[in-house]
């Protein structure tokens, strides 16, 4: 598989980055480390933003503003005319397969658009593989893996270590096993209830289809099963009755017209007795279902012990106005404005104490009674003594008015105000009546129902009794037909949804086992190498040993200390220093960056070092130089390219001391974000002279003089690094004394000192040209009158003018190679 370096970085139009036509062009070598320094302001971040854009798709700074904000609106320079951003990158292989190029546009109607001019089939892919946890690190990201939780670093581990997809896949897995979700998501629970409840109603209709059936047929031995066999068999039995056989002629039971079943016993005699027998019948088994049991009569005793003891704690704190009164106190007694907390702000009498811990007590008993009201009402409107009363209070039989219902006073307090004890009450009062009276009436009932029965003929009544059994069976038939097929279809769905979760939890558990196992051994595999690059950033430090411990059947992450002065398995985000757990979160970042084998092989850095010490600092430099970097004499063979962006001052020095040698590559950001353009200085001081030139050439002098002044600096810069001329310490420690007169001074005593003791490379004409001609020029025509503000302001022919002394000065320190008639440097002043 081809792994990529990172060699190119073109943008415009992105954040602070406004560039109109003249992106800001960074390029990278894969074989060195490369920096890249501006103080803060200058652009850094937007470099930073604009990867992480290209790659994610995303700013993460602007992800977390609120929609309120529109940080969507902030990605494009808000001064770019087209109001489009442009990041285009390219990417060289490490195997000699070509270079791919993309752009990734974000465009005026804010579409994000994917494209690669080096015609490679699927850009968007291509940046999707790229995006691994290590290839973009800011400082928040470094702290974070020690600081954040053990699951939230166990998911951003998975990540380095090359497993994000697996970890996304068990989370997915976890959350579709999840019984919540599957009852939510799929209504399992719903279907659960909806066919046990229907099941229950079921086995219901079908005793009574095989109650009427028996009582019907004489058969005790039917089954629902043969429900043909069942419906035949009831026919049969309803045909043997003489006065039903014209309606059965050539049907089945499921066909008869009962109404007219009914009208033909009717007529025979007694068929108003036989109405009456039927009510009587009815009235009985309505009666006989309603007999108040024991546990309700004990249920209404504990709702008048709740009642009691709800009015008990009422009677402490008293009316309801009371409790208005004490929160109104309470408030202002804890009011700024209140000048004595033990004065009753109602009666203005002085306690012995502040009145707040008096006030809050009172309010509390209150609460408690409150609190015992609302569970009151919920008991009542649940009750089934309650529910009973009510039934019983509704039958004609029993005789009571409506006035003097008690269930409905009941349910009316429980909803709109408070139930009172002395309801509760009556309402047992009335239970324990109501029941005696029901007794009572079912005798009576009884007594003429056997009246009436002695009056009937013997078989009208078993011919009646026939004929409602027969339309209980038809009746309880056809609902039967209607229910099982609906049941069916949901018995099925749920069976479905059992396998499924049966499946799913299964295939959960063994990829999580999987998943885990081959987490822990790839944990395993790194942790030598971040014990040894832990080693390496603290020089000197205990030998802590930071340690990785993830549990089995969990993603969280554990980061301990296996020897903390002595102390085995210690945390390390509670003992550690800042600088140390950010050498920690390095050393891990690394050690998994460098053992992972996916498509990205570079690494770009934001201000990882920002509370790093100062030693500390240099070694992770010094680390990634030497051992990590790609091509280092030395280093891994899995070596990395790196990137990193920094602000940093003391790092600068060690940057510029680096810069031009094979291992490392250093640029400086120039400019004025967001409005004007943005620069690097190594690579771009033809194009500071080229934008002098433009803007002179315009006559845009207040444009145009700065990039001269840049452009001088550069070149005197450039001067000094390149012959090694030696420099004032403050030259080297301080960058507030790098003026331009102490460039010139600083060149013109080493040439005069080499001339001296003979060893000058420059020829006699160049030595003279420098002396005579170009430093005058320059310290007389621009620099004096820079750095001492005198004088009229220069007009464009002049500043040209020195474009070309400054051209020619750096001439002076430079030599043909006969080879390739190239101008090069000297190597020093006393050497070619």
């Amino acid at each position: 598989m081809s792994r990529y370096f990172l060699i190119s970085a073109a943008i415009e139009g992105f954040r602070g980055i406004n560039n109109d036509g003249d992106p800001l062009v960074l390029k990278f070598r894969h074989d060195a480390v490369n920096s890249i320094h501006a103080p803060n302001g200058v652009g850094k971040s937007s470099i930073f933003e604009a990867l992480h854009f290209a790659l994610h798709g995303t700013v993460p700074r602007l992800e977390g503003m609120q929609d309120a904000e529109q940080g969507a609106s902030y990605i494009v320079n808000k001064f770019h005319p087209g109001q489009q951003a442009i990041v285009a990158l390219v990417f060289k292989s490490d195997d000699g397969t070509p270079d791919v190029s993309i752009t990734v546009t974000r465009t005026a109607a804010g579409e994000r658009v994917v494209t690669s001019p080096s015609g490679y089939a699927d850009p968007d892919r291509f940046l999707t593989d790229l995006c691994e946890d290590f290839v973009l690190v800011d400082y928040p990201r470094f702290a974070s893996l020690v600081d954040c939780s053990a699951l939230e670093r166990g998911r951003s581990f998975s990540s380095l270590i090359g497993m994000s997809r697996y970890s996304q896949l068990r989370q997915a897995l976890d959350g579709a096993k999840n019984t919540r979700n599957i009852n939510g998501d799929l209504g399992l629970s719903a279907l659960d209830t909806e066919v046990t409840a229907e099941n229950r109603s079921l086995r219901g209709i079908e005793q009574r289809v095989l109650s009427a059936h028996q009582e019907v047929t004489g058969m005790a031995d039917g089954r629902i099963t043969d429900a043909a066999v069942l419906k035949t068999q009831v026919t049969a039995g309803l045909a043997g009755i003489a006065l039903f056989m014209p309606l059965l002629a050539n049907s089945s039971v499921m066909d008869v017209d009962f109404d007219a079943a009914e009208k033909i016993v009717d007529q025979e005699e007694g068929g108003a007795a036989r109405k009456t027998l039927d009510g009587l019948n009815t009235a009985v088994t309505t009666l006989s279902g309603l007999q108040v049991s024991a546990a309700e009569f004990s249920e209404i005793d504990a709702l008048i012990t709740a009642a009691r003891a709800r009015d008990n704690a009422m009677r402490k704190v008293g009316a309801a106005s009371l409790h208005a009164l004490l929160k109104d106190a309470l408030a202002v007694v804890n009011s700024e404005d209140w000048h004595d907390p033990k004065v009753c702000p109602v009666c203005e009498k002085a306690g012995e104490g502040p009145l707040q811990d008096q006030l809050e007590a009172k309010i509390a008993l209150y609460d408690e009674a409150e609190q015992l009201d609302v569970e009151l009402k919920r008991q009542v409107q649940s009750a089934g003594c309650v529910g009973k009363l009510r039934q019983l209070e509704e039958q004609a039989r029993l005789g009571v008015a409506d006035v003097d219902r008690i269930a409905p006073v009941l349910t009316l307090a429980a909803f709109q105000s408070s139930v009172s004890t002395a309801d509760l009450e009556r309402a047992k009062e009335a239970l324990g009546v109501l029941e005696a009276k029901r007794v009572d009436v079912i005798a009576a009932v009884n007594a003429e129902i056997t009246e009436l029965q002695a009056s009937l003929p013997p078989s009208l009544v078993a011919v009646t009794r026939t004929l409602g059994q027969a339309k209980q069976f038809r009746d309880a038939m056809n609902e039967y037909e209607r229910a099982l097929p609906t049941l069916a279809a949901k018995q099925a769905k749920l069976a479905k949804l059992k396998r499924w979760k049966i499946f799913i939890t299964n295939v959960a558990g063994q990829f999580a086992t999987a998943e885990s196992t081959l987490a822990n051994a790839r944990i395993t595999d790194i942790q030598d190498s971040c014990q040894e690059l832990f080693g390496y950033l603290v020089r000197g430090g205990p030998d802590v040993r930071p340690t990785l411990n993830r549990a089995q059947n969990t993603e969280q992450v554990d980061l301990k200390l296996a020897d903390f002065f002595g102390l085995p398995n210690q945390s390390a985000r509670a003992l550690l220093s800042e600088s140390y757990r950010n050498a920690v979160a390095a050393s891990i970042f690394m050690a998994a960056a460098i053992r992972h084998k996916g498509v990205p092989r570079f690494m770009v850095l934001d201000d990882v070092t920002s509370s790093f010490d100062a030693g500390h600092q240099f070694s992770l430099m010094d680390t990634i130089r030497t051992k990590l970097r790609f091509g280092a004499a030395n280093g891994l063979p899995d070596g990395l390219q790196f990137i990193i962006l920094s602000h940093d001052t003391s790092l600068e020095k060690y940057f510029d001391r680096l810069n031009g040698t094979t291992e490392w590559k250093h640029q400086k950001l120039q400019g004025m974000p967001p409005r004007g353009r943005l620069m690097i200085a190594t690579q771009q001081a033809d194009r500071l002279k080229l934008q002098a030139e433009q803007y002179l050439n315009a006559g845009q002098i207040d444009i145009g003089e700065p990039f001269v002044r840049q452009y001088l600096e550069y070149k005197l810069s450039q001067i000094i690094t390149r012959l090694e001329i030696p420099v004032p310490p403050d030259y080297a420690t301080r960058g507030d004394k790098r003026t331009l007169s102490t460039y010139v001074d600083a060149i013109t005593a080493a040439v005069e000192l080499y001339q001296a003791a003979g060893r000058c490379v420059l020829s006699i004409q160049q030595i003279t040209d420098l002396q005579n001609h170009h430093v005058p020029s320059i310290m007389t025509n621009y620099v004096s009158h820079y750095e001492t503000g005198a004088g009229n302001p220069f007009n464009a022919y002049a500043l040209l003018g020195i474009l070309q002394s400054v051209d020619a000065l750096a001439d002076c320190f430079c030599w043909t190679d006969p080879a390739n008639q190239h101008r090069k440097y000297y190597r020093r002043l006393d050497r070619q």
